[in-house]
């Protein structure tokens, strides 16, 4: 019975549509986008554990387990956050898990320690053993992910997260190709949803009334093209998008800008001509805005 009722409590649907799978994000499947982690105190560690991909858009969840008891069912484009006591735990993410959820008895085990966030990305290709990935990486990966909320952790050893109160961080991500035409990088070329979309951000941020001590502009491209060339594409739409901010009524001197060129891409097994790759690409053209040092005015 137990077993019946977690698989009925992580069964997903197959979505057909785009549509369908935006309407997916509005269900009891997914809850808010993810915000940059908070520092915890010295006598628990963090873990952010998340999957890349779209909520909503392929079939199957895996299932995550915590020192061999079940957490929760991460779909693409899911995250979850959560706080352990320091120290060693089993640690892992298992696909195809149904019906029987003998993967929580295959767990590596990892070091966590104290005050430190940990993220961990789920591997695709059918390893238990979790990815460890950098902060920064992380955090431009997890910027369109929503938290996973489906299922009730039955893991014992988790612990609700108490967080040190410090300055926030956020991170917005902009398609490029919202922003921009292919390739293209100036002022000028800025379409007139990326300057909305722009302007909404700004007059969102004035809405909340927060102190921003530095905001920092991170272009990426995707990897179409000389690395060179992406660098210098990279740092010209980031350099845009900046003044583009400082038009709006950011302070200058708050504000940097930066290339990751295409070193940090989001997509994998893209294949095909060069009008395929552009298409599924997309994702990792993309300027990111780092919010730093927010708090309360």
């Amino acid at each position: 019975m137990k077993n019946k009722l977690i698989g009925a409590l992580c069964a997903v649907l197959v979505l057909p549509s785009a549509a369908m799978a935006a309407r997916i994000q509005q269900t009891d499947l997914f809850g808010e986008p993810y915000r940059a982690a908070l520092q915890v105190g010295s006598d628990q560690a963090q873990v952010v554990y998340y999957r890349l991909g779209v909520p909503g858009e392929k079939f199957g969840a895996a299932n995550i387990y915590i020192d061999e008891e079940f957490h929760t069912g991460l779909l693409p484009g899911g995250y979850t956050v959560f706080c352990l006591a320091p120290g060693s735990h089993g640690m892992s993410a298992v696909l195809r898990d149904a019906p029987a959820y003998a993967g929580k008895h295959d767990q590596p085990k990892l070091q966590f320690e104290a005050g430190k966030t940990q993220f961990l990305r789920v591997g695709e290709n059918g390893e238990n053993q979790p990815l460890a990935v950098p902060r920064e990486q992380a955090e431009q990966e997890l910027a369109n992910n929503l938290r996973q909320v489906h299922v009730l952790s039955r893991a014992s050893a988790v612990q609700s997260c108490k967080y040190v109160h410090q300055p926030q961080e956020r991170s917005y991500s902009l398609s490029s190709d919202v922003l921009f035409g292919f390739g293209k990088a100036s002022y000028e070329d800025i379409r007139e949803d990326g300057r909305r979309d722009v302007g909404s951000l700004v007059r969102r941020l004035h809405k909340e009334n927060v102190r921003i001590d530095k905001i920092e502009v991170v272009g990426h491209t995707d990897r179409i093209g000389r690395g060179a060339a992406n660098e210098a594409l990279g740092l010209r739409r980031a350099q845009t998008v900046r003044q583009l901010l400082i038009d709006n009524g950011l302070a200058p001197e708050s504000i940097s800008a930066r290339s990751a060129g295409s070193r940090m891409p989001v997509t994998q097994g893209c294949r095909g001509d060069r009008k395929a790759l552009i298409a599924c690409y997309a994702p990792d053209r993309r300027v990111v805005i780092h919010l730093k040092g927010l708090s309360e005015q």
